[in-house]
Parts: C-alpha cells; structure tokens; sequence
C-alpha cells in the first residue's frame, strides 16, 4: 500500500499552486469515518477500509478531503443539516476532482450541474427539495478525535453521544479489539454479477464488489449496566461498519425480547433496554438469524456457557472469565462509580 505522503504528492503533480499546503496537512486514522473526513484541521482515513482501495481511490479521498479543508465547508457548514451538508460539499468537490481528471470511486456522489454552484447553493438546492420527513439534524460524517472541555455548540446530541462513548474507560480500547476480530467479515466481498452488456448474443458478466450482510448484536440487559454503556457499545459497533449498514440490536436476559434495526444516531438513542431476570445464553445463541456475518453478545458473563457452539464473538465487560464453545472472547473493564461521575462532569 502506497504511503500518503506519495498520494499527496501525486496531488501536488495536479495543484502544484498547493504544493506547500499540502506538505503541512495532518493525516490521521480513524474508525469514526466511512472511509474519510476532516475536522476543519486535520483529514481522518479509516484504515482498514483504506487497505482495500486502490492508489487512485485513496488517492481521490485524500484530495476530497483537502480541498475540503481548503474551502473552509466544516466550518462553513455549521448550523446547517449536517446530512445535506454534507452531500452538498462532496459533490461540489467531486465534481471539481472529476473535471480535474481524478478517476472517481463507483459510489462517489455526482450530482449533475454541481460543478456550477457553491456548497450553500447545492446545499439549499438539496433542503429545497428533501422529503417532508426528512429531519435528520443529528447526521454527520466528520470526526472529532478530543473530549472538548464544554459541550459541543454544533454537533448536538450525536456529538455529546460520541464524546461520551469516547470518555468511558476501556470502551475505545474494547470497540478497537472488537474491529481487529470483525476484520474478516467488515469489508466489501467481490463476486459475479449479470452486467449491462451484450457481446456476441450472451449477457457479460461483472465481477463487482458487494457489501457483505449485516450484523446482530445482543445485549445482556440481566447485568446492572447502565443504559448509557450500552449504547455508547451500539454506536462504536455501528461505526466500525459501513455507513449504510444495519446494525441489528436485541436484548435478552433468560429470553430474548426481539430485534430493532439500527441505521443511525436518532435510533440509537430510541433503543429501549428490555428484561431484568436472570441470564440464559442459550437465549441468545438460538437468536441469531443465518443472515447475520457477524454475531456479537455483550454481556457481563454470569451465567453458564452454552452446550451449543457459536460462532459469535463474545464482549465480556467485566471480570467474569469464560469459555463459550465455538467462540471468541473479548474482554474490557467496567467504569468505577468515580469514574462513571467522571464521566458525566466532563459531558456535561
């Protein structure tokens, strides 16, 4: 995989009246974007996705996100519906890249005509002509990496979420080991697919990519773990897959109470923590659908291991050892009641 520092360089070959600038951009990792984005200093590539894109893929992504960092749109975009924002500001950018003969991703936004007005005309374009329904304020695909000593004044709920996430103590190292084991089963598959053409009276076929099936977590809610850990769980899983993956959430103490399909923030925070009895994990093993790619179950790990092998893997967040067969185990720390306080002081 080619370095960064040589992809900014092959974007220098393109704007060499950038070149300086772009020797003096920070790059930094991250599982919080999908596959990029920026916090108005600083540009965020998600590492794994990253390793599976060509040079002029990432290369491409790299240079979307310059120039928005160049033309200001994070700071630009405050106040606004961060979800049009953001499509307004990606193609009016992409198609600034496309006609400056960067070779575009399958699923990079191109809107026809972008390439003639500013983000804020795209963007009033796109509010003017967005469903009646449609009012997801919470949206937002940009990353903010610090615990800010206030409240965020822009990002709202979904930013106080994620910095409440970030501040638990051994969630970010607990949803960092979960992408390590996820790895195999979080990227897009390629397979042969009926394609557009005809050569010789027979349909070609394609070899594309695909995104792979979605993934099931459940939740042990017989534990006396806050509803604010839980969720702050939800998320990090949510953001380790693609950003129009469902995530499927179920509860269960010594049955299981059904699931709830998770596409963003606004569900997140509506997920309701049903059952309260003890723990039977044969409950949670005869949950899991044959759709799923990956099974998850955050649990605190009292109870007796299943006969039944799964291949799930297993989030123990506590001190309770176990050996489930057919498993993976993960294993974290639960906050203190100090830290917990400490927590909810720096949010609020």
């Amino acid at each position: 995989m080619t370095d960064n520092a040589e992809l900014m360089l092959k974007i220098a070959d393109r704007y060499p009246q950038w070149t300086d600038e772009l020797r003096l951009v920070n790059i930094s990792e991250s599982l919080y974007v999908r596959p990029a984005g920026n916090d108005g200093q600083r540009i965020y590539l998600h590492p794994r996705i990253m390793m599976y894109y060509t040079d002029e893929t990432r290369c491409f992504y790299l240079a979307q996100q310059f120039l928005h960092l160049k033309l200001g749109h994070h700071a630009r975009g405050e106040g606004k519906n961060q979800k049009y924002w953001k499509r307004a500001s990606d193609a009016v950018v992409n198609a600034m890249l496309k006609a400056d003969g960067f070779e575009l991703p399958e699923d990079a936004l191109l809107i026809p005509g972008a390439e003639n007005f500013s983000a804020e005309e795209q963007y009033e374009i796109l509010m003017a002509d967005r469903p009646d329904d449609d009012d997801d304020e919470g949206y937002s695909d940009t990353v903010e990496v610090n615990v800010p000593e206030g409240k965020s004044k822009q990002a709202g709920k979904s930013m106080e979420a994620r910095q409440r996430e970030m501040a638990i103590p051994g969630l970010s190292e607990l949803i960092s080991g979960l992408a390590e084991m996820l790895e195999p089963s979080m990227q897009t598959d390629y397979d042969w697919f009926p394609g557009r053409t005809v050569r010789d009276g027979v349909l070609r076929h394609e070899f594309r990519a695909y995104p792979v099936a979605y993934s099931e977590v459940l939740l042990d809610t017989s534990a006396s773990v806050d509803e604010e850990l839980l969720r702050a769980f939800v998320r990090g899983v949510k953001g380790l897959l693609k950003q129009d993956a469902v995530l499927r959430v179920g509860c269960f103490d010594t049955r299981f109470y059904g699931y709830r399909d998770v596409r963003n923030e606004q569900d997140i925070a509506e997920l309701e923590f049903v059952g309260a009895g003890g723990t039977d994990f044969n409950a949670a093993v005869n949950a899991f659908t044959g759709d799923a790619e990956n099974k998850i179950i955050f649990t605190d790990g009292y109870a007796e291991v299943p006969e039944q092998r799964c291949d799930a893997i297993w989030i123990v967040y506590g001190n309770r050892s176990i050996q489930p067969p057919g498993g993976r185990v993960l294993y974290g720390k639960l906050p203190t009641e100090k830290e917990k306080h400490e927590v909810d002081f720096l949010i609020t």
